[in-house]
């Protein structure tokens, strides 16, 4: 068999596959074509239930489609309980094709029929009923839940009526004989319990409401002490800001600060003049500013050295007549005014030392400006006829000692 196996060829197994998709695939074909030929052909519809609450009552809301491509007639809707069958609508009801039909039926119109077994709750079917007989029934889901807690609910209720009854009526059961002997006995024991929990419930309430009330005290207590707190640590704060000087420190420091400041931008101000100052010294040409002084103001000797001997002259002058007053005045003593002619001969000499040496110095700075100006030096101007005729000192005092 296995030799049989590896003697097959590829070919036989790509045969194999083949055959073998193509039958799967004729499969799905047929089926999809036996729901639409049963779409086309038959009358097809389904049912969906559900609850629903319309002004306060409940509702089975039930829905009947047609997924066929023709259109379906329905004569009947029905409930069904075992082999026990009710009609709730019957009315003959034409779907169109790929449509719908929705009805709504009153939950208290089913109970009657639902609840007939007393005992225990069965389940029902809905089933709908077209034209040709056909019927399709479901099980409500939703509404045989609903309907099961109402019977559960209204069972309960019968048997709480009948315990009611049996007790008015004095006609009791083993089960409730049993329960009221054994309530008998142990009547102490609950009367014991109960007021227990009466007296524990009853203090537990007090020590509740004493509770509560010391809550609110302490919150009330609470406030106050923290109202007076404030209360102090603002009179602290104000008794601190009347004595601390603090803050007339703080404004004395300011100011001084403001001061300072001021004191800076003033020094920066000074410094900064100060450099201008000192750059516009430094860019200026003496040289130029000579060059222009004497091409505006030219030095003229022969002016200065006139003016000079002019005042020289006029001191001797002076000087001439103070003595002939001296001798024609002979009110004091020899002595006296010999003294006296020696001191102003001293004096008018030291004056004349002066004037000679003030003209000197300038003679020389107009040499300098001139040597500056130019770059060739001057020949110094000779001194005229009356500089070389001016007396000595030597020779003035003798010609004034032999007046005296």
């Amino acid at each position: 068999m296995i030799e049989w196996l590896k003697s097959l060829t590829p070919e036989f197994y790509v045969t194999i596959g083949g055959l073998v998709l193509l039958s799967l695939f004729s499969i799905i074909q047929l089926y999809r074509l036996n729901r639409i030929s049963n779409k086309v052909g038959e009358q097809e519809f389904y049912m969906k239930e559900m609850i629903q609450m319309i002004d306060g009552l409940t509702y089975l809301h039930l829905t009947v489609i047609n997924k066929s491509f023709s259109s379906n007639q329905i004569n009947m809707i029905s409930i069904a309980r075992r082999n026990i069958s009710k009609t709730i609508e019957e009315k003959t009801i034409m779907i169109a094709p790929r449509s719908k039909y929705n009805t709504n039926f009153l939950m208290d119109d089913l109970k009657p029929f639902v609840f007939s077994n007393r005992k225990s709750y069965k389940k029902f079917k809905i089933y709908v009923e077209n034209e040709i007989g056909l019927r399709k029934a479901i099980k409500p889901k939703y509404a045989n839940k609903y309907l099961k807690k109402e019977f559960n609910k209204e069972k309960h209720q019968m048997k709480l009526e009948l315990k009611a009854k049996r007790f008015e009526q004095g006609t009791y059961n083993l089960a409730e004989r049993i329960g009221l002997i054994v309530g008998l006995l142990f009547r102490p024991f609950k009367k014991m319990f109960q007021n227990m929990a009466y007296s524990t419930n009853k203090a537990l309430k007090e020590s509740e409401i004493r509770r509560q009330q010391k809550k609110e005290h302490d919150a009330i207590k609470y406030k106050l002490e923290e109202t007076e707190a404030q209360l102090n640590s603002i009179r602290i704060q104000e008794d601190a800001l009347k004595v601390n000087k603090t803050r007339e420190t703080e404004l004395q420091l300011l100011k001084k600060e403001k001061e300072l400041a001021l004191e800076k931008i003033k020094l920066i101000a000074i410094q900064e003049a100060y450099e201008q100052a000192k750059t516009d010294v430094i860019k200026r040409n003496v040289e130029e500013e000579a060059k222009s002084f004497f091409q505006e103001n030219p030095i003229k000797f022969d002016e200065l050295t006139e003016q000079a001997q002019l005042e020289i002259d006029k001191n001797f002058e002076n000087n001439s007549l103070v003595s002939t007053n001296d001798v024609e005045e002979t009110a004091f003593t020899e002595d006296d005014e010999k003294i006296e002619k020696n001191k102003d001969i001293e004096l008018e000499k030291s004056e004349l030392e002066d004037q000679i040496q003030k003209n000197d110095e300038k003679i020389e700075e107009t040499d300098v400006s001139a040597i500056n100006g130019s770059g060739k030096p001057e020949k110094r101007a000779k001194k005229s006829k009356k500089e070389k005729n001016i007396p000595s000192l030597d020779e003035s005092t003798s010609d004034q000692l032999s007046v005296e």
